[in-house]
């Protein structure tokens, strides 16, 4: 179940490598997913906004795959993680899913009750505070630790409602940036649009992209860890906020094991990442957020020996599952167009990556976001897609210019 634009191939290419194929539930008209040739069928769904929830609700339980005996729903994004946990009690009846206790939840799809979690719990977070308003932040101004960060309180706040705040901030990975002064900051926020759930200020951690690292696990009812690995980012867009666009597993027994247990202290169950950034001051590993819903990163896990989505699966099935943390060093994921990209518009400007380095990177064992040559037809569409948009911007441009008003020219004469 996926709204968001690869999130359901994602899930899709880890259960096909497994030998399971899988009924897309998508709100994304024309999912790549739904030509996957691990996918056995397909239901469109209105996209994942609180007022479709009863439409999407209304959809899914009259899906055919209901009849397949209660079969596991697996689900990627914040929007669908809060639909399920708003129907998870008739969802249920037809459906076989893991969710954390619904407390657990709330607390971590809203970054202002995750850092009252945080500190009940004694999780390693950066110092934070929370904000109803720009009015509240000016009068603790001088108390806010510089370089922060701001970031809204549920992620989809960021989510622009039209095209003049889209212009202004950027998506919602965009509007991530660090702050050096008070000024700019209060200047920020002010021109946020208000929001009920308000924002944090976050502390600024120091650190190149390659110190933020992810664990990845899946807890059953009992929060045992029945499988997990970490990855680390190599490069993101926007460089320094965005989403990965190079990354790769790596061993940390150390780090893997304290996660462990962080999300036993509270009872953990289901999918989960915990996002960390390493400290470039004291070498610490600071915990930024846990995410509660199934991830990109879990293709790359797969391609190195912890298929996640395929443990689920077979614990939702009931069969017995053993605890396993066994993958393979260095191995690496791309997203192959965004990733030359970034390199070619930001990190030749920040200089953190040459182009020797960067080419170092391809060597070894890989795998791409998309391009999958046992499943090529997704990839292939997903191309002509592009280059149709290409063309069509190209068309767009070309023909602006020709009735372009000429200096002079009387419009009949041209």
């Amino acid at each position: 179940m996926c709204g968001g634009i690869y999130g359901a191939y994602d899930i899709v290419r880890p259960l096909g490598r497994a030998g399971i194929n899988s009924m897309v539930f998508s709100s994304v008209p024309g999912d790549v997913a739904f030509r996957s040739r691990y996918a056995c069928g397909g239901l469109g769904l209105p996209k994942f906004r609180e007022g479709n929830f009863a439409e999407i609700f209304a959809r899914v339980m009259a899906s055919p795959a209901r009849g397949a005996g209660r079969p596991a729903l697996l689900y990627a994004g914040d929007s669908e993680l809060m639909f399920l946990s708003r129907y998870r009690n008739q969802l249920a009846q037809s459906y076989r899913f893991v969710l954390p206790p619904q407390w657990i939840l709330e607390a971590l799809m809203s970054k202002v009750r995750f850092i009252e979690l945080a500190h009940e719990a004694d999780f390693p977070v950066p110092p934070a505070r929370a904000f109803s308003n720009t009015a509240e932040l000016e009068s603790a101004l001088e108390a806010v630790t510089l370089p922060c960060i701001v970031k809204p309180a549920y992620n989809y706040d960021w989510f622009w409602e039209n095209e003049q705040l889209v212009k202004r901030f950027g998506s919602y990975k965009q509007a991530l940036r660090r702050f050096d002064s008070r000024s700019d900051l209060l200047d920020f926020c002010a021109g946020l649009p208000p929001r009920e759930a308000g924002f944090i200020v976050q502390s600024y951690i120091e650190g190149e992209d390659g110190s933020i690292t992810s664990f990845h696990g899946y807890f059953d009812e009992n929060s045992r860890c029945l499988g997990s690995f970490l990855t680390r980012e190599l490069r993101t867009i926007p460089p320094g906020f965005g989403d990965p666009t190079c990354c790769e597993t790596f061993h940390d027994e150390r780090l893997r094991l304290q996660s462990i247990e962080y999300l036993r202290r509270i009872g953990f169950q289901g999918v989960v990442k915990i996002d960390y950034k390493r400290d470039s001051h004291d070498g610490e590993y600071k915990m930024l957020e846990i995410e509660p819903h199934y991830q990109t990163a879990h293709l790359l896990g797969a391609c190195a020996g912890i298929n996640l989505p395929a443990i689920a699966y077979r614990h939702l099935n009931g069969d017995a599952v053993e605890p396993h943390a066994e993958y393979r060093d260095q191995v690496r994921l791309f997203w192959f167009s965004r990733d030359l990209w970034t390199c070619v518009a930001g990190y030749r400007k920040t200089k953190e990556w040459s182009w020797a380095r960067y080419f170092e990177t391809l060597m070894g064992e890989k795998c791409y976001r998309l391009f999958d040559s046992a499943d090529p037809r997704p990839f292939f569409e997903s191309a002509v897609r592009f280059a149709g948009r290409r063309l069509d911007g190209a068309v767009g441009e070309l023909r602006s210019r020709v009735t372009a008003p000429i200096p002079g020219v009387p419009e009949a004469d041209r």
